[in-house]
């Protein structure tokens, strides 16, 4: 990464901690909304223009306080003269992929929406036509955006010199490839912090017999066959192929360029034959196929877990289960921590404007507005200061949390979703020190993938790359996590994708991989 990518982190987190959110500091925080002037003044002096509605569209469950603080944020707006009101549409997890399909292709009317790259990348919504080009917005009324956002990934938000994507620069990417492991758990059954994934698997078996909780610590995901989007990357560093990554689900590539089909490879076999083991050994879920992200998400903040993929977890969970637990009591591990580490992606969530949007400069403007001060940030990430949070130091801020509300504060928003290391807090009594550093700290020996800012486009090849995308969900996934034996039931499986047409979208990535890393030298 750039040498201003890691300047950057290193001042702005070395007083900082969280997991998975931001935080950030103002000498005048949050809901000091003015708007006095019968004309509202822009930044450049300019009188405002007249003000846009614009719909965004975020996965999730609506805060309590949402429309409280929404209606802060748009007087805030009005104040400053941006021109733009917005209202935030909350799309439940489990409904999240098939309703935002559903409105992108019947060309429902809204002006933003949240990007997961290693779930759905933005190349994906671009190559079906569903992404406005927003680069003469950005270059008209982004300079919140270039200023707070590093070049290098402010370019993987670029497809053929444009931008499709405004990416939330919140986490070090190289944090792909670790886990997270209860040390509480460990030291309650006599265990040693594995080192090996034979290790990982024997203590978990110990940790399921001997469990005090209601509900079994099973390994807490949803079923797919992405090891970036599972994070079952974190066996990828046992390997003797490691680096390498698996970019858009199919296509393993390696650091020296070589490209494969990620389910026809040993590594996906061995990836494969471990969740097997956890399925048979009866470590994952029985149901797993066919849990919902909810689902998910009530077993790890009931903090009935041992191991979690990626990083993840607080204090307030781990007291659930065990009510002398510390923020001290998550530990990271990495496989074999001697060998080098990795960024698969440049950046791992933005928002993008769909290609139907009326408005596509207000969303721009939003989005550079939210990292024009301390203050307009906070309002949008941790709600109106008082009411939802208290500052604590600089970069720190405490939760002020509802018994009526499961103990949680009646607003939070996300920094995960449109977040920015230079403005995020960190509820320093609860986050975990660990993780913070791993994730918002950075790793200044990584490497980028050398696919990293790659974009696949699928034009030439549409109909194959959607086919095998359904191919895969039905066949491959019950594989790769176990419920089915590899041995018996990947041939037929791969069949289904070769029918499908996986050779001839192998030959068009491998075809636009070698141009670009031709235009790279």
């Amino acid at each position: 990464m750039k040498k201003h990518h890691a300047f950057v982190l290193t001042a702005v987190l070395a007083l900082s901690t969280l997991v998975g959110c931001g935080k950030a500091s103002d000498p005048e925080a949050t809901a000091n909304t003015g708007g006095n002037s019968s004309e509202p003044q822009s930044e450049n002096n300019e009188k405002a223009a007249e003000t846009v509605k614009i719909k965004y569209l975020v996965p999730g469950t609506e805060p309590k306080d949402y429309k409280e603080v929404y209606q802060k944020v748009n007087e805030k707006l009005a104040a400053d003269g941006v021109g733009v009101e917005v209202e935030k549409v909350y799309i439940p997890w489990d409904a999240w992929d098939q309703k935002l399909n559903l409105m992108l292709s019947t060309g429902e009317e809204f002006d933003l929406f949240h990007v997961m790259q290693d779930r759905t990348p933005f190349s994906s919504y671009y190559n079906r036509g569903a992404l406005a080009d927003i680069s003469d917005a950005i270059d008209k009324y982004g300079e919140n955006l270039k200023k707070s956002i590093p070049d290098d990934i402010l370019d993987g938000a670029k497809i053929n010199g444009n931008y499709y994507v405004v990416p939330s620069y919140w986490v070090e990417m190289a944090s792909e490839g670790q886990f997270n492991i209860r040390r509480d758990i460990l030291r309650e059954n006599n265990l040693e912090e594995p080192k090996t994934p034979e290790e990982l698997i024997s203590a978990w078996e110990v940790v399921m017999k001997n469990w005090k909780g209601s509900n079994k610590p099973y390994l807490g995901t949803r079923a797919d066959f992405d090891p970036i989007f599972l994070h079952t990357s974190m066996l990828h560093r046992t390997y003797d192929t490691f680096p390498f990554t698996v970019k858009d689900k199919f296509f393993y590539v390696n650091q020296n360029g070589e490209i494969k089909s990620w389910i026809e490879t040993e590594e996906f076999k061995k990836d494969a034959s471990f969740m097997r083991e956890l399925y048979t050994k009866g470590i994952t879920n029985p149901d797993i196929l066919v849990m919902k992200q909810e689902q998910v998400d009530a077993q790890l903040d009931s903090g009935e877990w041992f191991v979690r993929l990626g990083t993840g977890g607080s204090l307030n969970g781990l007291k659930k289960y065990n009510p002398e637990a510390t923020v001290d009591d998550i530990g990271v591990v990495w496989f074999n921590p001697e060998k080098e580490y990795m960024r698969p992606l440049t950046f791992k969530n933005g928002n993008a404007v769909p290609v139907n949007s009326k408005n596509p400069e207000a969303a721009v403007k939003f989005m550079d507005w939210m990292l024009a001060s301390q203050e307009n940030y906070d309002l949008v990430q941790y709600g109106i200061e008082g009411e939802h949070y208290t500052k604590d130091g600089e970069k720190g801020f405490k939760p002020i949390r509802d018994p009526e509300n499961n103990n949680n504060s009646r607003y939070r928003g996300s920094d995960s979703q449109n977040g920015n290391v230079n403005f995020m807090r960190f509820d320093l009594e609860t986050s975990i020190p660990d993780n913070n550093k791993v994730l918002f700290e950075p790793n200044l020996n990584a490497i980028n993938s050398i696919a990293a800012n790659f974009v696949f486009d699928p034009t030439n090849v549409r109909t194959e790359y959607t086919n095998i995308l359904s191919e895969a969900s039905a066949s491959i996934t019950p594989i790769y996590m176990g419920v089915q034996e590899y041995d018996k039931a990947f041939p037929a499986a791969l069949e289904k994708m070769k029918k499908a047409g996986l050779e001839k979208v192998m030959a068009e990535y491998q075809l636009q991989f070698e141009a670009y890393q031709a235009s790279q030298k």
